[in-house]
């Protein structure tokens, strides 16, 4: 197995490195809020998935042709990333307007996290279903 030594694959196993590395550090100290134990959590769940996509990125041989992405594709992830923001930030903001209407008393740094993971795994989503469709416009 050959693995490359390219600077951005070096960068990419190095943030996910440090996330894990700052999660754990989350994890450690514990304060009176929930939201950063769930904090440190994401993020070492996000500097595993990082590293293991690093470490996936430099032993696979792949030319670097193959890497770049043509106009659908990337029409395609700018879509998704149009939509998933949208959909966010109408998450968002029907959550604030129930806490003003109704009083409900959310807390809205518990939301925070849940909110984030919601943005990241929309688009995805979208990005799959907007790659099955085939037709942007």
């Amino acid at each position: 197995m050959k693995i490359r030594t390219n600077k951005r694959i070096l960068f990419a196993l190095g943030i996910g490195i440090g996330l894990i590395l700052l999660g754990m550090l989350a994890i450690q100290f514990p304060t009176g809020y929930r939201a950063t134990f769930y904090a440190g959590l994401y993020l070492i769940i996000i500097g595993l998935i990082t590293s293991l996509s690093a470490l996936y990125a430099a032993t696979t041989s792949k030319p670097k042709t193959e890497l770049v992405a043509d106009e659908r594709v990337t029409r395609i992830n700018e879509k998704a990333g149009n939509s998933a923001f949208g959909m966010v930030s109408s998450f968002v903001l029907t959550v604030i307007m129930v806490d003003i209407i109704w009083s409900v008393n959310l807390e809205l740094r518990d939301l925070c996290i849940f909110i984030m993971g919601v943005g990241i795994y929309s688009r995805f989503i979208f990005k799959w279903y907007y790659n099955r469709r085939g037709e942007i416009v």
